[in-house]
C-alpha cells in the first residue's frame, strides 16, 4: 500500500548515479519549516527538524553505497537518521534489506513514500526509533548514518549503538561535511575500540560543491 503525503508542500528531485537514478519526494521551502516547527523541550533543549532538508552528505553516501553495492547484495542493513530515505533506497537497489529508521515519524512517512515510487519498499522495513534507545534483538553486518553527528550528545550514543549492533566483522558508513567539530566524534571511535577509513567524495547541490566524508568504520582487530 502506498504511503500518502498530506500537510507538506511537495516537490520531487531526481538524484542521479552512476548506473540509475533515485526519484526523491521532498518538502518544498525546508527553511520554512525549520522556523514553524522549532521549539524547545521541558528541559529547555532547542528542537530542530533538520530532516525536512536532503543534505549533502546523504548524497555523497548513497554514491558511495552504489559503488560498494556488490557487497551488500541480500544484506541486513541498519540505516540510522534515514531522513528522505535516498541512501537506503540505493542500498535496496543493490540487493540488500534496509531497516530505516529515524526518530521522526514524519520522517519515515517520507521514506516510505519514496522507497514506493522507487519500486524497493518490498526489501525495506521502517521503525521509529531514537539511537539513544535502540530496540533490536540483531546485529547487522551493515549499519548507513548520513549526517548525524553534528551535535555532541549524540556520539555516545551512536558508538554504544555501534558497539551493540554491528557484528564482529561489520561495517559502519558515515558520511559527513568536514565539519570541524567532527574530529571529537572519530576520536572517540578510536578510544572506544573502532578504526576507520575515509575518502571524500564532491556534491554538488543547489549549483554549490561541498567535499564530503566518507567514513569506513570498522572494530579494531
Amino acid at each position: 500500500m502506498k504511503t500518502e503525503l498530506r500537510d507538506y508542500p511537495l516537490t520531487s528531485s531526481i538524484i542521479k548515479l552512476e548506473t540509475g537514478r533515485v526519484q526523491l519526494t521532498l518538502i518544498e521551502d525546508p527553511d520554512w519549516f525549520l522556523e514553524r516547527l522549532s521549539r524547545e523541550d521541558s528541559e529547555g533543549k532547542l528542537y530542530l527538524p533538520y530532516w525536512t532538508y536532503l543534505w549533502e552528505s546523504s548524497i555523497g553516501l548513497a554514491r558511495y553505497v552504489e559503488k560498494i553495492g556488490t557487497r551488500l547484495k541480500e544484506a541486513h542493513i541498519l540505516e540510522i537518521g534515514c531522513g528522505f530515505g535516498l541512501t537506503g533506497i540505493v542500498a535496496c537497489q543493490k540487493g540488500a534489506r534496509v531497516v530505516f529508521t529515524d526518530a521522526e515519524q514524519e520522517a519515515l512517512r517520507f521514506a516510505h513514500h519514496n522507497a514506493d515510487q522507487n519500486g524497493v519498499s518490498q526489501r525495506a522495513d521502517f521503525v521509529q526509533m531514537d539511537w539513544n534507545t535502540p530496540c533490536f534483538n540483531c546485529k547487522f553486518p551493515y549499519i548507513l548514518a548520513a549526517d548525524v553527528i553534528y551535535e555532541e550528545p549524540h556520539w555516545t550514543p551512536i558508538v554504544t549503538l555501534l558497539q551493540e549492533y554491528l557484528t564482529s566483522n561489520g561495517v559502519a558508513l558515515f558520511s559527513e561535511p568536514n565539519r570541524s567539530n567532527a574530529t571529537g566524534f572519530f576520536k572517540l571511535l578510536t578510544d572506544t575500540g573502532f578504526i576507520y577509513r575515509k575518502s571524500t567524495y564532491p556534491v554538488t547541490l543547489d549549483r554549490q560543491t561541498s567535499q564530503v566524508g566518507i567514513y569506513s568504520v570498522q572494530r579494531a582487530p
